[in-house]
């Protein structure tokens, strides 16, 4: 006979895995090569028993498959197996596989071991604000000193000590971490470093900045021990760290950042050296339970007739509490209780140590509790083991029916992972491993799993990932002392990314240990607990760290999409994350092997594209399947799409690059209309399709158009009629349009216009210097008759802007030309818009950048880049819903058919700079990301956008190209390749021969390939450009003086260079010469559009 049965399978098991209470299960079995006349179905729950259910059974070909459906009707585990009679009388006994609870089934003599159906009742609010954040587990006294930390010090060590361990501070914070111990090996004295929940105060920005959005802090409660597991007073934060101000105002300063705190709750046990216990005496004003019977805690505890008391696995230090004590009940969960209390405080949500030593009914207590203060609180436990069937004191525990934990420490997915990249395991058995816990737990327990790598109680991540000896061989001095050596640290940063990616793209919360960001090394309890390397540690193990958040953070998928894991062989361990809602999918891959490259196929569904976010190159695709290589240790993330996604595609064509004043007009600045229509005639003669202008705001003293007072109004010197003769002309503003004009732009041509004339009432003064009744805007300044005049010639000015651009739009349009516009990312400290909406920047008090805009340091820049643009209060605009952005966005796609937005990286992340530092002391931060694109999409539809995706490419910032569908840039000077015999541009992206940013391409060749020779260049140049027209790509842009074949004295700008750029203007004699070689290119390239 022969029989199969898989979890997994929806054929043999219909829901997949976990089942919520009240639904239907439909259990199916297939059996052949004997006769059967009967299955049953034999189920076991705790309390209930056993139950046979009858199978129906039909003939399948030669198959016959059996199948029955019922209703659970409580909550907990079904376990349960199959008997199968045959025609003989047999009766076959058929269930999971030893040692596991899912899979595919086995026959068994004798009773076989079960499969598990886990049966739960949904949680109606969830604690969404942690199932999508990121986590950072921060042991206090070793994070940070805060400014007071030398007062906090001095004011716990002159408290009273009568008996008990002693006490120290640590001077030097670098000083490794070590116990002192008497011959017995009990602690003589407690070491502590100072850090404080000031500390953690003042770095919450670096928290930010790194992604976190939610604090797990080791104990903070006052207790004798420097890791605070020892309670001392849950009533009372711990002297050394602060007190309940400063934790108010650390959860005050958090929230403000979108960052929450979870709390550990200490509930088994108590410290002996406690108010409750008191064995030393060390709190006079109390009654302790060891000094008398009489104590009101004397309950809380048991106690023999020979002294001695029950204790926490026997370490007498640590007394054992009777959780069941009504007493103890009433303080813990009561409502003036522990853990209401400090949630009105400021805590979300509580972490319970050693959870299997708390009784199930006083962890729904705890929980009842939580959701009592916050009906989106958080409770997690500590649990090493598959959580949803631990036995624990012969009881099976019953965390994750609905009533008691939202998730555990997700040990059994550390310990798969770690065992996986240390080649201990195959990524087969990572595999079973895994699934076994997507079937065994509920959805909302899998979704809110604390998924650690390292922790305060194991051996740091970066040791064990190096390859370190097992400690338990080392001495005590050898394990204090150990370091990787730089091959070992090598080994361990090359399997960082892998393990990080995974940690940060498989289903749960991912959680951070204090310091594996920065490398730091350490075996077990107390090495693992140094203190943070402020100022040092390793900068690329953060970057790892950061990369790895950013992809999380990018693709919403990966939060809460479907989950389900595969093995290629055993080096190559993936999985796919599914879209709950679309089409788009993820799949991970990451081979573990050190020393096997291994070329993986994955199949792709019609009509779907795919690319790798990690290397940035497209896979190739052929019959059905993506095809990628990994080398060892290499992953990828592969993001499967449609090719429409929040973007408005871009017809095929090409297109020049000239800004409106660059445009031939008899040695003048071009202007719009006739210059600038002239213009057009040519593009359209030659066959093109766009012309890209550099951004038409107000420019700054300089001639930048990427740094000037508005963000939305027109550049008035780029009109044609000169404003006095505009502002002469009654009959321009007579006829309702003007008045119309400025009702359907009133909420950002009044703040402009106002700004304007007051910028003339205070001689061009930066607003920040006006007298303080200016200094802020308001409706009724628009109403003061002083500024009155002032802000209706600004009125009048941006009215002609816009009737002269609407009509070059038409006629460039009513010619085939489309005109793509450029929107810079940030505005000028000195703008409207800072002005009149400070609240979306981060400024300081007095209105001046508080969070500067910049560029870390790089080849190009040693000391780095700093603009002095004030940077977006994100979190600001996005609780608005991103309005100002969208309005931005609106007004944007009125004037323009395209949009190319400037540095849109920074809408993945940006440098900032804290005002008076220089900007190698900068950080990146997170920006909207892809939900900015989703809003607008819902608004306006698919999105005209073009991103300049050019600098620090991170797999984030090609996640968000993937999510959005926005095309990116592929800039011939940046290849990776000789471009003077090929050049593959990203597949998707709009192709450029260079920007405004960089040299001409007859100046790039004449200094990269021909000794300065400018024929031999310009040679070079027309061979490059016939080559780029011919790319797959859909469009191609070129820069007029690349058309034009100039060299670098045409450049239009050289970043870093204040003076002296924006100023080049075209000969018309030049453009008119070229005419045929543009319209030669685009006719051979088969891109020409005919007018």
């Amino acid at each position: 006979m022969k029989a199969r049965h898989v979890t997994s399978e929806r054929e043999y098991r219909d829901p997949f895995g976990a089942v919520r209470l009240g639904g239907a299960v439909t259990v199916d079995i297939d059996v052949w090569d004997d006769e059967v006349v009967f299955c049953t179905l034999r189920t076991w729950t705790d309390g209930v028993g056993e139950r046979l259910l009858e199978m129906h059974g039909e003939k399948r070909g030669g198959v016959t498959h059996f199948s029955v459906t019922f209703t659970p009707d409580r909550t907990g585990i079904i376990w349960y197996s199959f008997d199968i009679e045959a025609s003989d009388g047999a009766v076959w006994r058929y269930g999971a596989q030893p040692g596991w609870t899912t899979g595919e089934g086995a026959f068994a003599y004798g009773d076989p071991p079960s499969f598990q159906i886990t049966v739960y009742k949904q949680r109606a609010i969830q604690p969404n604000w942690y199932r999508g954040g990121i986590v950072y587990q921060v042991f206090p006294d070793r994070f940070a000193r805060g400014e007071d930390w030398l007062r906090r010090a001095d004011v716990a060590m002159e408290r009273p000590h009568i008996a008990g361990p002693g006490r120290a501070v640590v001077d030097d914070w670098s000083t490794p971490p070590a116990y002192d111990k008497d011959e017995n090996g009990r602690i003589k004295r407690w070491d502590f470093y100072g850090g404080t929940l000031e500390g953690v105060r003042e770095k919450l920005r670096y928290l930010k900045d790194l992604g976190v959005t939610v604090i797990y802090l080791n104990p903070i409660f006052e207790a004798a021990s420097n890791h605070r597991y020892d309670t001392g007073d849950y009533m009372a934060i711990d002297p050394m760290l602060g007190d309940e101000e400063s934790f108010r105002r650390l959860c005050v300063d958090a929230e403000e950042m979108g960052i929450s705190v979870i709390l550990d709750g200490v509930f088994n046990h108590t410290g002996c050296d406690s108010r409750y216990f008191n064995k030393y005496g060390n709190y006079p004003d109390s009654v302790g339970a060891y000094q008398s019977t009489d104590s009101v805690y004397r309950s809380w505890y048991t106690f023999h007739d020979d002294g001695t008391y029950d204790s926490w696995w026997g370490v007498d230090d640590l007394p054992a509490i009777n959780e069941n004590d009504p007493s103890y009940h009433e303080f813990i969960c009561g409502r003036e209780g522990v853990v209401r209390r400090w949630l009105r405080d400021g805590a979300r949500g509580w972490r319970l140590d050693v959870a299997d030593e708390l009784p199930d009914s006083f962890i729904a207590d705890i929980k009842h509790a939580v959701l009592a203060e916050k009906p989106d609180g958080l409770l997690i436990g500590e649990v090493w083991e598959d959580a949803s069937n631990k036995t624990a004191y012969g009881s099976l525990r019953q965390y994750f029916e609905g009533s008691e934990l939202d998730g555990t420490m997700n040990y059994p997915l550390r310990e798969g992972l770690l065992a996986f990249m240390r080649n201990e395991i195959g990524a087969q058995e990572l595999t079973r491993r895994l699934e076994q816990l997507g079937e065994n737990y509920p959805g909302q327990a899998l979704y809110s799993e604390l998924n650690l790598l390292g922790s305060h109680d194991r051996e740091r991540l970066f040791t064990t990932l190096g390859g370190a000896p097992n400690p338990d061989t080392l001495s005590e001095s050898e394990r204090a002392s150990y370091r990787l050596d730089p091959g070992q640290r090598n080994l361990a940063k090359s399997r960082l990314w892998a393990i990080t990616l995974l940690q940060m793209t498989l289903p749960g919360v991912p959680c951070i240990y204090y310091g594996d960001e920065r490398g730091m090394e350490g075996f077990r309890d107390p090495y693992n607990r140094a203190a943070y390397p402020w100022g040092g540690g390793d900068k690329d193990c953060f970057d790892i760290y950061r990369n790895a958040i950013a992809v999380r953070k990018t693709l919403d998928v990966l939060v809460d999409g479907r989950f389900n894991p595969f093995a290629v062989g055993d080096d190559v361990f993936g999985f796919w994350r599914r879209s709950r809602t679309k089409s788009d999918c993820v799949c991970v891959l990451v081979n573990a092997s050190l020393n096997n490259s291994h070329t993986v196929r994955i199949p792709i569904e019609s009509g779907m594209e795919v690319s790798d976010v990690v290397s940035g190159r497209d896979p190739k695709v052929s019959q059905g399947q993506a095809e990628v290589f990994l080398w060892p240790l290499g992953t990828a993330v592969l993001h499967f799409h449609r090719h429409e996604r929040l973007q408005k595609p871009l017809e095929r064509g090409m297109g020049v690059l000239c800004h409106v004043t660059s445009v031939p007009d008899n040695g003048k600045p071009g202007t719009l209309g006739a210059p600038a229509k002239r213009f057009v005639d040519w593009l359209a003669s030659c066959g093109q399709r766009y012309w890209q202008v550099l951004p038409v705001n107000p420019t700054d003293e300089f001639g930048s158009p990427y740094a000037g007072l508005a963000a939305n109004a027109g550049n008035v010197a780029l009109l044609e009629r000169d404003p006095e003769e505009v502002l002469a002309d009654d009959t321009l503003f007579g006829d309702g349009h003007f008045a119309e004009f400025c009702d359907d732009n009133d909420y950002w041509l009044t703040p402009y216009a106002t700004f304007c004339a007051l910028k003339d009432k205070f001689d061009g003064a930066p607003w920040q210097a006006w007298p303080e009744q200016y200094r802020s805007y308001s409706p009724r300044l628009a109403d003061d008759p002083e500024l009155a005049p002032g802000i209706e010639t600004a009125r009048k000015l941006q009215f002609e802007f816009q009737q002269e651009w609407n009509e070059l739009r038409a006629y460039a349009n009513e010619r085939g030309v489309r005109i793509v516009g450029d929107m810079p990312m940030y505005v000028s400290a000195d703008s409207a818009d800072v002005w009149s909406e400070p609240d979306i920047f981060d400024l300081d008090g007095d209105g001046h950048a508080a969070m500067q805009a910049g560029a870390p340091a790089d080849q190009l820049s040693a000391e780095g880049q700093l603009w002095g643009n004030p940077t977006y209060d994100w979190d600001v605009l996005r609780s608005d819903g991103y309005d100002w952005w969208l309005r931005r966005l609106d007004r944007a796609f009125k004037l323009y058919d395209y949009v190319r937005l400037d540095r849109f990286i920074g809408f993945s992340s940006y440098y900032e700079i804290e005002a008076g530092k220089p900007a190698t002391e900068g950080a990146y931060a997170f920006g909207p990301g892809a939900n900015l694109f989703r809003a607008a999409n819902k608004l306006f539809g698919g999105l005209p956008l073009i991103a300049e995706d050019l600098g620090n490419v991170t797999p984030a910032v090609r996640a968000l190209i993937a999510e959005t569908g926005v095309p990116g840039m592929s800039i011939v000077q940046f290849a990776d390749q000789d471009v003077r015999n090929e050049f593959t541009p990203n597949r998707g992206s709009v192709v450029y021969t260079g920007t405004h940013d960089t040299e001409t391409l007859v100046g790039w060749c004449a200094r990269s390939f021909a000794d300065g020779d400018a024929e031999k260049a310009v040679e070079l140049a027309r061979d490059i450009e016939r080559r780029t027209a011919g790319v797959e790509n859909d469009v191609v842009i070129m820069p007029l003086q690349d058309v034009l074949l100039l060299g670098n004295d045409a450049r239009m700008n050289v970043p870093g260079v204040a003076e002296g750029n924006w100023t080049w203007q075209a000969d018309a004699a030049d453009v008119e010469a070229a005419a045929a070689w543009l319209r030669e290119l685009a006719d051979e390239s088969g891109r020409a559009v005919e007018g």
